[in-house]
């Protein structure tokens, strides 16, 4: 073997060499992005499920529901309040409650901030007393 074949075989060996741990770093990264993203998807998931069974609960009906109201309404700052106070979120997670336009209930959005070259991660729900069988007191009442 000339050492012109060496040479070249050399260039070869580390351009290959180079490329291949380029793909490596690359498939990392994706892999690291990717369990963050399955970790802050699994805390929002977490806090829907908190909040979801908590309305549930036999107590929230007489904490988040508007008694001054002659439908079956949530009361926007008591259920705020009460979810706040009884589900802590973790760190990263928002969370923001906001009246459906129609009155059909109340959105709860929450969201975790991500990396910057990604888009947050966001989860949209609509909750409704009916929904969670608060509205019983209230049919008592009728």
């Amino acid at each position: 073997m000339s050492l012109l074949e060496v040479v070249v075989s050399s260039v070869v060996l580390a351009t290959s060499s180079s490329a291949a741990l380029g793909v490596w770093n690359q498939a990392a990264t994706e892999v690291q992005r990717a369990t963050q993203l399955d970790a802050l998807a699994l805390q929002l998931e977490t806090a829907r499920i908190s909040t979801e069974r908590w309305l549930q609960s036999d107590a929230a009906a007489s904490v988040v529901i508007d008694s001054s109201s002659p439908d079956c309404r949530f009361n926007p700052e008591a259920l705020e309040a009460a979810v706040a106070e009884r589900l802590p979120l973790g760190s990263e997670v928002i969370s923001r409650w906001s009246a459906d336009p129609q009155g059909l209930g109340h959105w709860l959005e929450l969201s975790a901030p991500s990396q910057p070259a990604m888009p947050p991660v966001m989860r949209r729900l609509l909750f409704t007393p009916a929904a969670y069988g608060l509205c019983k007191q209230a049919e008592v009442r009728s």
